[in-house]
């Protein structure tokens, strides 16, 4: 039986359609580097350019052209730069050009054929590759046969009594299994280059395992080129008997074998993406260390040593991982022990190395990635202040500190007073931690992270402030009014706190306002702005209270008396008045939390003459020096005459809050109205106003009632008259007939 390594096949491209052209060669692509260049012929009449890319290391069509500066010489079948001169014409510049060919292996006249058969290109273009002269031929195992081409075919007779010597033939009894390489020529001096580097090998056994499933993996390095076939046993497969018949490992540019005589292929190193350690966890470990860890490497198509080779040594970064353990068909597992030595390597690969078990020779896989031994570090805590109480998160950061998970944190003064931080998650990069109630005596402790109670790192700057719960001061009273703009000046200790805000209830449901600790006179205090509701008939209390954050963790303030929030009706400005050339009244209803002063001796409202328009800062303010409940007055500060003032600008809540516009009253010492809309008397009228329609539609009804009866009564007088005169007539008609 034969099999080809490898079958491809692949969609139609129309490629270069010369019919006149009388020499031009037949290309096979590589799609990895595994092939044999030769270039005596090759005639270049520039020196290769200096770039950063080496067209020349890559030996196939695609590979080639995959990159933008080379591209691929057909006659000569080599990879060059696109601006180099050749003396024939013919270039492949795009991967989507490159020829693409299928390979098999067919029985005919009980002889075997080689047939390499083009998928992409028309019959009559294969034959313009060749002129007549051309001689081609197919090289295998360095015994040359000829080749011929029929309907875009290449055919290659093989007898295989030339090749399989009675050397061989004596121990395929005991393994099945002989690879062969070949390749086609032309002209005895250039070789094709093949789609797949794997097409370039067929292989024979003598026998038909009940079901042949092989993994077929070829890999290069820079002087040598592996092609291995291996199949699992538990298919009744025998072909891994000897690793020197399931693996072909050759010179790179030459083809010759390198198996026989080069005692280093005891151990093949395997750089194959089909077979590699993929991962492997933990992937760090610490220097120092007081127990064994277990490693899991996760292996792609481990199954195929583990058939017939045993895991004989695994290393991570150079130090022993005994006892390896198949776990499943992709991982193993190992045990690194106890370690005291910071002298050793601190990085480098996994290694596993697998042994036939019938002969010494050996398969290595080494990880691309990296395994480290380490050693912690510790940068900093982001969290700085935690309540005295305890019960609060606490974020260490820095390198490695899950290289173990045996990992302790506490705040120390010496070695016997310790405050343990309990931890609940542990990264690579920080530690969280929870600290436990009644710790505030370690205010002033050391921070200590232990990794296997062998390890320690002391940090001795101050890490966290402890800080009692955050409180409101009684005796005050917070008012409002309905537009929210007159902010609360809330009286406490909210040390270390984050996002704060006020809460009003309001008709079941609980409405937050922002609020932001300030320093107001030397005093810290927490400056609030409430939300805003619909404007009440007249105050109303409500719940209130406040919500902070300490240390990530959110806490409602407690309060030894229930606070309340009384929400005002918004002011009204009706207009304003000028007296004594500098002084301004402004006439409207104002409540009570706009009479008040703040902390600062200033009221809230302020009064500004309007010079650019209602929003321009440029404002001229005037000093407010009383507000009542009718009106507010206030002065110029510079003697400013406000005598031709016509519109001035009522602020509240700073520059940036409301803004209203105000004009002069035409006629002055008119206060009766001012009276009028004060909210009791605003509710009176209402009332009057109810009384009056309610009465109203009593006399409506009654004079409706007294005229319904009236018009009654008249309907049944007429009633009456018209019974009367139909009575008499009946009597008449009652005469007449008899």
């Amino acid at each position: 039986m034969f099999t080809s390594g490898h079958y491809i096949t692949a969609k139609q491209h129309n490629y270069w359609n010369h019919s006149s052209i009388k020499q031009l060669f037949f290309p096979i692509l590589l799609l990895t580097s595994s092939v044999v260049i030769n270039a005596d012929n090759v005639n270049l009449t520039e020196s290769e350019p200096s770039q950063e890319i080496n067209c020349t290391i890559y030996r196939s069509c695609t590979q080639c052209t995959d990159v933008s500066s080379c591209s691929w010489a057909i006659e000569n079948q080599i990879c060059l730069y696109s601006n180099q001169s050749l003396s024939e014409n013919y270039r492949v510049v795009t991967k989507e050009s490159c020829p693409e060919f299928a390979v098999t292996l067919k029985t005919k006249d009980k002889h075997y054929w080689i047939q390499v058969t083009v998928s992409n290109m028309a019959v009559k273009s294969v034959n313009t590759f060749f002129n007549d002269n051309a001689v081609i031929s197919c090289e295998i195992e360095n015994i040359i046969y000829n080749a011929s081409i029929n309907n875009g075919i290449i055919s290659c007779k093989w007898v295989k009594e030339k090749i399989i010597s009675p050397e061989k033939r004596s121990w395929m009894d005991i393994n099945p299994l002989s690879i062969f390489y070949f390749s086609i020529v032309v002209d005895n001096n250039v070789r094709l280059q093949f789609n797949d580097p794997r097409d370039h090998y067929i292989s024979y056994h003598s026998w038909t395992c009940p079901d042949v499933n092989c993994s077929i993996v070829f890999w290069e390095s820079d002087s040598r080129k592996y092609y291995c076939k291996w199949c699992l046993k538990k298919y009744g497969c025998q072909l891994t008997a000897e690793p020197r018949y399931s693996c072909d490992v050759r010179h790179v540019l030459n083809n010759e074998r390198l198996w026989k005589n080069d005692t280093a292929l005891s151990t093949i190193e395997v750089k194959s993406p089909e077979l590699a350690i993929e991962s492997f966890n933990p992937d760090v470990l610490l220097f120092r260390r007081n127990m064994a860890m277990v490693v899991s490497i996760t292996i792609k198509n481990h199954r195929i040593f583990d058939d017939s080779q045993s895991i004989t040594a695994v290393t991570v970064a150079g130090q022993s991982c005994v006892n390896p353990t198949t776990v499943d068909d992709q991982t193993i597992s190992c045990v690194v022990s106890e370690f005291d030595d910071e002298m050793k390597v601190p990085e480098g690969p996994v290694l596993v190395e697998y042994t036939w078990m019938t002969t010494s020779r050996k398969v290595r896989l080494t990880s691309s990635q990296k395994f480290k031994f380490v050693m912690p570090s510790f940068t900093g805590v982001n969290s700085t202040c935690a309540p005295a109480t305890g019960g609060i998160r606490i974020e260490l950061s820095g390198e490695y500190l899950n290289a173990t998970t045996d990992v302790q944190v506490f705040f120390q003064k010496n070695e016997q007073t310790k405050a343990k931080c309990v931890i609940y998650e542990l990264w690579r990069d920080r530690i969280e931690c929870v600290t436990v109630v009644n710790i505030k005596e370690a205010e002033s402790s050391e921070l200590l992270i232990m990794f296997d109670d062998i390890i320690g790192i002391i940090y001795s700057e101050k890490i966290v402030t402890y800080v009692d719960d955050p409180t409101v001061l009684d005796g005050q009273v917070f008012a409002g009014i309905a537009s929210g703009d007159v902010p609360l000046i809330v009286r406490g200790s909210f040390d270390c706190t984050d996002n704060q805000q006020v809460y009003v209830d309001y008709n079941g449901e609980r409405q937050f306002g922002r609020c932001a600790v300030r320093d107001i006179n030397n005093t810290s205090v927490m400056y609030c702005w409430p939300p805003k509701f619909g404007n009440p008939a007249q105050v109303t209390s409500l719940p209130l209270g406040f919500r902070v954050e300490l240390a990530e963790k959110v806490v409602f303030v407690q309060q030894k008396t229930p606070y309340c929030y009384l929400l005002h009706p918004d002011p009204i400005y009706v207009d304003f008045e000028v007296y004594d050339v500098n002084t301004i009244r402004v006439n409207g209803v104002f409540p009570d939390p706009l009479q008040r002063r703040q902390l600062d001796g200033n009221y809230l409202l302020e009064v500004a003459l309007l010079v650019g328009g209602p929003s321009d800062d440029d404002d001229i303010f005037c000093t407010v020096t009383v507000i009542t409940d009718n009106y507010a007055e206030c002065r110029s500060p510079s003697g400013t005459s406000f005598v031709d003032v016509l519109d001035i600008v009522i602020v509240l809540g700073g520059k940036q809050a409301t803004r209203t516009v105000v004009h002069r009253r035409p006629k002055q010492n008119d206060h009766a109205m001012l009276r009028l809309l004060r909210p009791q008397y605003i509710v009176g009228g209402i009332s009057c106003l109810l009384i009056c329609v309610f009465a109203l539609m009593f006399c409506v009804k009654k004079i409706t009632n007294s005229s319904k009866r009236h018009v009654h009564r008249q309907n049944i007088t007429e009633l009456r008259n018209i019974t009367a005169g139909v009575d008499e007539s009946d009597d008449y008609l009652l005469d007449s007939n008899t």
